[in-house]
C-alpha cells in the first residue's frame, strides 16, 4: 500500500496578507480621524459637540471624506514596490516615473480622489450649489464657484501625483542598521531594521508635510486663476452647463461666461480646503507605508507560528517570486535566528522531508541571491574589459624595414626675424581681396557668427558639459547600486536579512543542531560570502569617484558580509578544514575580512590613497635615479673586462665574442676559412 503524500503547507503569502489587512484597517482608522478633523474645519455648523462627535452628522461627513484617502490606498496597493530605484540615468528615471503604466494609474487615482473631495466639499458648503437662484424671475444662473473649485482640486491632484511619483510614496523602505564597530553582548540580538513607533514617526513628519503642503497650495492658488481663465474656463463652463440644463432652468444669458473668475474671499476659502486636501494625501500615504513596513510578527511571535507546518510555510515564503513576500519571509527568518531558540531547534531537527533537510532548503535560496550579485558584477566587468581592449589589426609581419626617402631639394635657408615679419605682412596684404578693410569688423563678424553656434554645440553635444550627455549618462554610484542591489528597485533589506539569518543560524547550530546537519553547509556559505564580498569591493575599486552617501546601502551590505564572514570563521575555525573547506578558500576568506585601507571616496577618506600613491611614485623615481647613476660604472667595468679578454686567444670554433650572440662566425664557416 502506497504511503499517502503529506499535505502541502499553507503558503506564507496567506499569513502575510492577513497581517497586511490588519495594518490596512489601522491605517484606514487613522485616515478616518484625519477626515473628522477636516469636517470640523469645513462644516458650516459650529456646534460645540455635534461638529466633532463621530456619532452623528460629523461622523457621516467624515466617512464620506475618508473615501478620498481610501482611493489613494488602492493606488498604493496596486503599485506597491520595495526598495529605492536603481535606474542607470536621469532619462531612465524620468521614463519610469512619468511614462509608465504606474504613472497613468497614479494620475488617474489622484484625480478621482480630488474629484470625490471636491464633491464632498461642495455638498457640505451651502454657497457652492450648481446654480444661483434668481429671486426676480423663474430662470436660474450658473454658479461658477464650484466650477473653479473643481478645477483647482484637479490642479492640486496633478501636483500631488507628481510628488507621489518622484518621492516614491508607493515604495516600502525598510531602514537597515549598520553593523556596530565594537559589538557588545547586548547588541548580539539587535534587529537588522530599527523601527520607531508609528505615532512618533507621524509626529516627526507633521511639520515637513505642513510646509510642503502650504507651498504647493500657495503656488497653485496663484497660478490657477490665470490658467483657468485663459485655457480651461470655456471647457469647464460648457461641461457644467450641459449637466445643469438637465435639472435646472438656466437662462440663455449663461451660454457664455462673462467677467472674471471668482476671486477674493472665496479664493482664500479654496486655499484652506486645498491645504486640508494636500495634508490628507500626505498623511494618508505616509500612514499606509509606515503601517505596512512593520516587522512580520503577531503578538511578538513570527507569523508562520500559526501554521500547522511553520517550517514549510516559512520555506514557501523564502522561495516566493514576489519581492514583497520574499522580503518579509527573510525578515522573519532573521528574527527567528536572533530571538527564538525553539524555532531554530525545530528547523535543525526537521531532516526527514522528501526534499531534504529543512535548513539546507532554507539556506539555498539566500545563497543563490548572493551568487546572482557575483554573476552580475562579473558580467559587467568582463563587458567593460572587452570594450576597452583594442582590436588587433590582422597585418602581415614586416620583414624589411622601410627605406629612407631623402629630400631631393636643397634646404631653404632660414630667414631672420625681421625678414619673416616683413614678408608675411606684405604677403597677407597683397593676397587679401579687401586689403583696406578694418580688422575690428572681421573680428566682430567672426565672433557673431561662430561663438553662439560653438557654445550651443558644446552645451548640446560635448560629452563633458552637454545637457544631453547629463540626461543619458550613468554615474558610477548608480552603476554600483544597480549591480549590487538589483534593478529596477534595489532591495538592500533583503540582502541584509539573508546575511544576518544565515550567519546567526549557523553560529547557533554549534549548540542547537542535534544531528549535525548544518555544519557541512558552512564551507559553501563561507565561499559564497567571500566571493560576494570580493566582487563588490572589486567593483567599488574599479568605479571610484563617487561621493560619500551615494552608495550607503552598498557599504552597509559590505559591512554585513565582512562581519558575517568574520563571525563564521571565528566560530568554526576548528572545523573548517575537516568539513571540506580548502586551504586556498580559507586564506581567501581571511584576506577578505581584512578592512581596506581606503574606500576610494573623493572626500577626506580618499586622501590616504592619494598620499600612498605619491610616496610610491617618489620611491620609484629615487630607485630609477640610483640605477642611472650605477650604469656608467657598470659600463666601465664591462669595457675593462672586454679589453682583458681580447688579449687571450679564442678557443677553437670561435673568433671573438659579442654581447648579442656571443659568436661572430659559426663553427662550420671557421673551418672553411682555415
Amino acid at each position: 500500500m502506497a504511503t499517502p503524500t503529506p499535505p502541502s503547507p499553507r503558503s506564507y503569502r496567506r499569513y502575510l496578507t492577513s497581517a497586511l489587512h490588519t495594518r490596512f484597517v489601522h491605517a484606514a482608522l487613522f485616515s478616518f480621524g484625519i477626515a473628522l478633523h477636516n469636517v470640523f474645519w469645513i462644516g458650516g455648523e459650529r456646534d460645540l459637540i455635534w461638529s466633532w462627535l463621530p456619532v452623528g452628522p460629523a461622523g457621516i461627513k467624515a466617512l464620506v471624506f475618508s473615501l478620498s484617502s481610501f482611493l489613494i490606498f488602492v493606488l498604493q496597493i496596486a503599485t506597491l514596490a520595495i526598495g529605492s530605484q536603481t535606474t542607470a540615468s536621469h532619462f531612465s528615471t524620468f521614463r519610469k516615473n512619468s511614462l509608465s503604466f504606474a504613472a497613468v494609474q497614479t494620475y488617474g487615482w489622484y484625480l478621482a480622489s480630488a474629484w470625490w473631495f471636491s464633491e464632498a466639499y461642495i455638498w457640505s458648503s451651502p454657497d457652492l450649489s450648481w446654480v444661483t437662484k434668481n429671486h426676480h424671475g423663474p430662470l436660474d444662473r450658473l454658479n461658477e464657484r464650484p466650477i473653479f473649485f473643481r478645477f483647482y482640486a484637479s490642479v492640486l491632484a496633478l501636483c500631488a501625483a507628481t510628488l507621489h511619483l518622484y518621492q516614491h510614496r508607493s515604495t516600502l523602505h525598510f531602514p537597515i542598521s549598520k553593523l556596530p564597530s565594537t559589538p557588545k553582548a547586548d547588541e548580539y540580538h539587535k534587529s537588522t531594521h530599527v523601527l520607531d513607533p508609528v505615532q512618533s514617526q507621524i509626529w516627526r513628519k507633521v511639520i515637513p508635510f505642513t510646509l510642503e503642503s502650504a507651498s504647493v497650495v500657495a503656488v497653485s492658488l496663484i497660478l490657477s486663476p490665470f490658467i483657468y481663465n485663459y485655457f480651461f474656463r470655456g471647457l469647464f463652463w460648457s461641461g457644467h452647463l450641459f449637466f445643469a440644463k438637465l435639472y435646472f432652468n438656466i437662462s440663455r444669458a449663461d451660454e457664455t461666461y462673462s467677467g472674471y473668475p471668482p476671486l477674493g474671499k472665496f479664493l482664500l476659502h479654496s486655499g484652506g480646503a486645498g491645504f486640508l486636501l494636500m495634508m490628507t494625501w500626505q498623511l494618508s500615504t505616509f500612514l499606509f507605508l509606515t503601517s505596512m513596513a512593520q516587522e512580520p510578527t503577531k503578538s511578538g511571535y513570527p507569523l508562520s507560528r500559526s501554521s500547522k507546518d511553520p517550517n514549510g510555510t516559512l520555506l514557501s515564503g523564502l522561495k516566493a517570486k514576489r519581492d514583497v513576500v520574499k522580503t518579509f519571509a527573510y525578515w522573519e527568518l532573521a528574527i527567528i535566528a536572533q530571538k527564538h531558540k525553539d524555532r531554530r531547534q525545530a528547523i535543525f531537527e526537521d531532516i526527514e522531508r522528501p526534499t531534504g533537510p529543512m535548513w539546507t532548503q532554507m539556506q539555498q535560496p539566500g545563497l543563490r541571491i548572493l551568487q546572482n550579485i557575483v554573476t552580475r558584477i562579473d558580467d559587467s566587468l568582463r563587458t567593460a574589459a572587452a570594450a576597452q581592449t583594442p582590436a588587433r589589426a590582422g597585418t602581415l609581419p614586416r620583414i624589411v624595414g622601410e627605406a629612407s626617402a631623402p629630400s631631393i631639394y636643397a634646404p631653404t635657408p632660414r630667414a631672420s626675424l625681421r625678414e619673416y615679419l616683413v614678408s608675411n605682412t606684405l604677403r597677407d596684404f597683397g593676397s587679401s581681396q579687401k586689403p583696406f578693410r578694418p580688422p575690428v569688423k572681421e573680428i566682430a563678424d567672426a565672433v557673431g557668427k561662430s561663438s553662439f553656434s560653438a557654445l550651443l554645440r558644446q552645451w548640446l553635444f560635448e560629452p563633458s558639459s552637454s545637457c544631453i550627455a547629463w540626461l543619458f549618462s550613468s554615474t558610477r554610484a548608480a552603476k554600483i547600486n544597480a549591480l549590487v542591489l538589483g534593478t529596477p528597485n534595489g532591495n538592500a533589506a533583503l540582502l541584509v536579512d539573508i546575511i544576518e539569518s544565515i550567519t546567526k543560524m549557523l553560529v547557533a547550530s554549534l549548540g542547537e543542531d542535534t544531528y549535525g546537519r548544518a555544519t557541512p553547509t558552512v564551507p559553501e556559505t563561507v565561499t559564497v560570502f567571500t566571493k560576494t564580498l570580493t566582487a563588490i569591493e572589486d567593483l567599488m575599486s574599479v568605479n571610484q569617484g563617487y561621493t560619500e552617501g551615494e552608495i550607503e546601502e552598498v557599504e552597509i551590505v559590505v559591512q554585513r558580509l565582512r562581519g558575517g564572514l568574520r563571525e563564521l570563521l571565528a566560530a568554526f575555525q576548528l572545523y573548517l578544514i575537516d568539513v571540506g573547506l580548502g586551504i586556498a578558500e580559507l586564506n581567501q576568506a581571511k584576506r577578505a575580512i581584512e578592512e581596506p585601507k581606503s574606500n576610494g571616496l573623493n572626500g577626506s577618506s580618499g586622501m590616504p590613497l592619494l598620499k600612498e600613491s605619491q610616496q610610491e611614485e617618489r620611491s620609484r623615481k629615487a630607485q630609477t635615479q640610483q640605477r642611472q647613476q650605477r650604469e656608467p660604472a657598470k659600463r666601465a667595468e664591462q669595457e675593462q673586462a672586454k679589453g682583458h679578454s681580447n688579449d687571450v686567444l679564442p678557443s677553437s670554433g670561435s673568433f671573438g665574442r659579442t654581447n648579442s650572440n656571443r659568436r661572430l662566425f659559426p663553427r662550420r664557416e671557421m673551418q672553411e676559412v682555415r
